[in-house]
């Protein structure tokens, strides 16, 4: 609560603000401009005249909808009165529940806040579709059914319109024509408001998602003629250059974006967002670098910096940047800090580490990935069983193991000594990967231990690594002198071919000199 109030402090005391009305906060808050409308919503707090309780729901709102939750509660919590108990009251005690993740007590309070205003007030059905919908969709046939509610009250309200498109674009993932419906929510947006750039921007987007990045920028540039200096265009335009390849235009673009958000570190991360997006991970980090050497304590550079030398192989610099990330106590976490911080941990060796973020992770995100992920660590720690098992509840829920994870699979068998679903296993590996001698090499390992040593179960398996790896002894010097060795005690005991035995120890003796199979055996030939 105190680091809220120290920041509304230090705005107000760097910016002198021309609009200083709920309207125009709200209004920021619409368009996206977040750190405008805490200024505005800053200043306010100040005003005498001001009705207190609605300033602090949409600073709530201002904070949510910026990634801070935190302390979005704290003023969401101000704006109920028990004497008064107003309809925006119901709603922030709504809003309240659902970050709580309490649905049932959401929906009590969002009823009654209808209840108050008799189901005739526009703005309390938009309240309560944005709190299902945004920032983070909790319910989209709430958001939508709230959202229509509004434009019944209000068909002219540019903003219900286009939070409507909004809802209807979230839900063309399993509906294709909620797409059309969303364009044209955005077009009659736009057609009644004309001088409001929110709807252009939408239809931007719209066309930046189906890569029609002409009409996207077109889009763009059109919002830009109603206001220049409305900071999210500018990075809608960054990112629709990017996209479309035209790197000249993306810098300036940025540029333009961050200098109309002053003092807004959101802004500065944008870019180094979209490096890394982009794949482009040196000049990431280059920024990042930049970025925390005017702020030391900004965890989203430090995530940055751990990614992309993730991303690069870095994993000791990984390694590092991560710890740094951990250790910040402003940081927010994500899933995905889950994610990579169990796969730098893995990488660095830190085994014990990598297996307490992968449970953290896969709580939130069990995905195929994911589980092969946690499976090989679970093998590289020796806990065979416990891999074995992962690796077979991926399979359950993906179909299938892809062929790196069928070799690990047989690795734990081996290890378990399962020598039969070993086998079984690295046969399967064998099948899909012919030409790689690592799939042969652990079969012939594998049938050393089944049946008798005179049986020679592993000779077809290491006639067949050598017939592979031979042609490379400098890259399969470890194990080759033993399958050398092999095939000839092989030749020399079964076959008695001493030519072909003689010649199978000395090119295992010309890898390794010391074999002492090989050695063994050479004093029968002398």
């Amino acid at each position: 609560m105190k680091k809220v109030f120290s920041m509304v402090a230090l705005v107000l005391s760097l910016y002198v603000l021309s609009a200083q009305t709920l309207q125009d906060a709200q209004h920021e808050i619409d368009n996206e401009n977040y750190f405008r409308a805490k200024q505005i919503l800053g200043k306010l707090m100040s005003d005498p005249n001001a009705n207190k309780a609605d300033v602090a729901y949409y600073m709530g709102n201002a904070y949510l909808k910026s990634d801070d939750a935190d302390s979005a509660l704290v003023f969401y919590k101000k704006v109920f009165n028990t004497e008064s108990k107003t309809a925006l009251g119901h709603v922030a005690l709504g809003r309240i529940a659902l970050l709580s993740k309490n649905p049932a007590e959401a929906t009590v309070n969002f009823t009654r806040a209808t209840q108050l205003t008799k189901q005739k007030n526009a703005n309390i059905y938009y309240e309560i579709g944005d709190a299902y919908f945004s920032p983070k969709v909790i319910s989209l046939n709430a958001a939508i059914s709230n959202f229509e509610s509004a434009y019944a009250l209000d068909n002219k309200n540019c903003q219900i319109m286009i939070a409507s498109g909004d809802a209807y674009l979230e839900n063309s993932s399993t509906d294709n024509t909620m797409g059309g419906k969303a364009m044209n929510k955005y077009e009659s947006a736009s057609e009644a408001c004309k001088t409001n750039p929110l709807a252009l921007i939408k239809m931007g987007r719209l066309a930046v998602r189906g890569r029609i990045y002409d009409q996207a920028i077109e889009s763009f540039n059109k919002a830009l003629a109603i206001d220049q200096k409305y900071p999210i265009v500018y990075k809608e335009l960054a990112e629709a250059y990017y996209l479309s390849k035209q790197y000249d235009k993306v810098k300036p673009n940025y540029e333009k974006y961050i200098a109309l958000s002053p003092g807004d570190n959101q802004a500065k991360t944008s870019l180094i967002t979209l490096y890394f997006q982009s794949k482009e991970y040196d000049k990431a980090i280059d920024e990042s670098t930049k970025g925390l050497a005017n702020d030391p304590s900004n965890y989203v550079f430090q995530r940055v910096i751990a990614f992309s030398n993730f991303e690069l192989k870095r994993y000791k610099e990984a390694a590092e940047a991560s710890a740094k990330f951990w250790a910040n106590p402003t940081k927010k976490v994500k899933d995905i800090d889950y994610i990579y911080s169990a796969r730098i941990a893995a990488q660095a060796g830190d085994t014990t580490a990598a297996l307490n973020y992968f449970k953290v992770a896969l709580a939130n995100d069990s995905s195929c990935d994911l589980l092969g992920e946690y499976a090989k660590v679970l093998f590289q720690a020796k806990h065979y069983t416990e891999a074995v098992a992962q690796y077979s509840l991926k399979k359950a829920k993906c179909d299938k193991l892809n062929s790196v994870e069928v070799f690990y699979l047989g690795r734990c068998y081996y290890s378990m000594g399962d020598s039969l679903m070993a086998d079984t296993t690295f046969a399967e590996f064998t099948q899909r990967n012919p030409t790689s001698p690592d799939g042969y090499m652990w079969r012939a390992m594998t049938n050393l231990k089944i049946g008798k040593p005179e049986d020679f179960n592993a000779y077809p398996f290491y006639l067949k690594y050598i017939e592979i790896a031979g042609s490379d002894p400098v890259k399969y010097k470890r194990n080759l002198p033993d399958a050398y060795s092999y095939v000839g005690i092989y030749t020399f005991e079964k076959l008695k071919d001493k030519v072909k035995a003689k010649e199978n120890f000395s090119k295992a003796l010309e890898i390794d000199p010391t074999n002492s199979i090989a050695l063994e055996y050479m004093k029968q030939f002398n």
